[in-house]
């Protein structure tokens, strides 16, 4: 049987950690900071524009909470980076 995909799972997933976004910010219309640690889709929609993914292998696990802030992560991984990689890629529409 196969499950129908949710429409944002990031909002209703328990099973991994999300930081908060820049959504909380002037820019981002000074978002909930609830509301700021799920995905919340492209930004700008209608526009191209870049995506970064980085991705880091860990000698430990990191000891975060939802919400954390991305100086948080930076401490956490200090020191415990085996190595990295970053992904770029271009949205179009």
């Amino acid at each position: 049987m196969r499950l129908a995909a949710k429409d944002n799972e990031s909002q209703t997933s328990d099973d991994f950690i999300q930081g908060i976004n820049s959504w909380t910010s002037l820019q981002g219309n000074q978002q909930s900071r609830k509301l700021s640690c799920y995905y919340g889709g492209m930004t700008p929609p209608d526009k191209s524009h870049l995506y970064e993914l980085h991705v880091f292998a860990l000698d430990k696990l990191l000891n975060l909470k939802v919400g954390f802030l991305l100086n948080e992560l930076y401490h956490e991984m200090d020191g415990h980076i085996l190595e990295q990689y970053t992904l770029k890629g271009i949205y179009e529409n």
